[in-house]
């Protein structure tokens, strides 16, 4: 039986993508209030960031529980033994800490469950988790997979542009970006992820010129292998940098994403980001 891959829902990993790849795709929740809602299951992004902009209080997002992870890895058990467990940095979330006391629970019961800090988010994720179902097509064994992730984490990166930094303040997870707090409401922020923090990039002071920026980090970078373009809420806004990537790399193919509920709370509406892969 071949080895399964399985990541959390900060992949932003499409859902039509997580079933050509037979993905299993643990959510995580944003809560508003006493509602609790599973992110791409009982929320959508079209429904979060319409309530995001009509509520006082910010919601807050909640890992999936120990629980919830036993739950996917059993039934992923039902068709292999072996599974790598692929997740959003362990500094941005709790669910790299939860999946790995999962698998230690089932490791008594024979499986043999790899869980990885992907140490970065969404695009970066999913680039990950494709190499990963690719190699374990190919017959790769679990260490395999894990020296070609390995491997990749320190060629990806991935950048954001962000309208402000309320949400990603009042979110708590700042980092060193803590550094742009004083001209927050002054300035478009682009923020980076360095060893899975998010950390401050640069400051532009529009709209534009913070795309253009985006648009410039990707084609300045050398022996891209892959490409994708993030967005919260303006799709159109998304697919114009995609085409002027496009053209500018050749043709060569850039990914498109919708940036979900959870990382929504912390970035807020109007965020556009870029991730790549470089080439060894």
């Amino acid at each position: 039986m071949s080895i399964r891959i399985v990541t959390d829902s900060v992949s932003d990993m499409p859902p039509e993508m997580a079933q050509e790849l037979k993905i299993p795709v643990v959510p995580l929740s944003v809560v508003f209030g006493e509602e609790s809602l599973k992110e791409g299951i009982d929320i959508s992004p079209d429904v979060f960031y319409e309530r995001l902009a009509r509520v006082k209080d910010l919601p807050t997002t909640s890992s999936p529980s120990v629980g919830d992870f036993l739950d996917t890895y059993r039934d992923v058990l039902k068709e292999t033994d072996e599974i790598v467990s692929l997740h959003v940095s362990s500094k941005l979330s709790a669910t790299y800490s939860n999946a790995t006391q999962a698998a230690a629970i089932l490791a008594d019961e024979g499986a043999r469950i790899e869980v990885v800090d992907s140490r970065t988010i969404s695009l970066g994720m999913m680039f990950l988790c494709e190499a990963s179902v690719k190699a374990a097509s190919a017959g790769a064994s679990v260490e395999e997979i894990r020296e070609i992730i390995d491997a990749m984490i320190p060629r990806i990166s991935v950048y954001i542009a962000l309208d402000t930094l309320e949400y990603v303040r009042r979110g708590g997870r700042i980092g060193r970006a803590r550094a742009f707090l004083g001209t927050m409401l002054r300035v478009k922020p682009i923020l980076s992820f360095d060893e899975g923090e998010v950390r401050p990039e640069e400051r532009v002071r529009t709209r534009s010129l913070a795309l253009d920026r985006l648009f410039q980090l990707v084609t300045s970078a050398p022996n891209l292998e892959k490409v994708g373009v993030g967005y919260s809420t303006n799709a159109e806004e998304a697919e114009e940098l995609r085409r002027r990537i496009t053209d500018a790399l050749g043709g060569q193919k850039v990914q498109m994403t919708r940036i979900g509920a959870v990382a929504g709370v912390h970035g807020g509406p109007g965020v556009l980001g870029v991730g790549f892969l470089r080439g060894e």
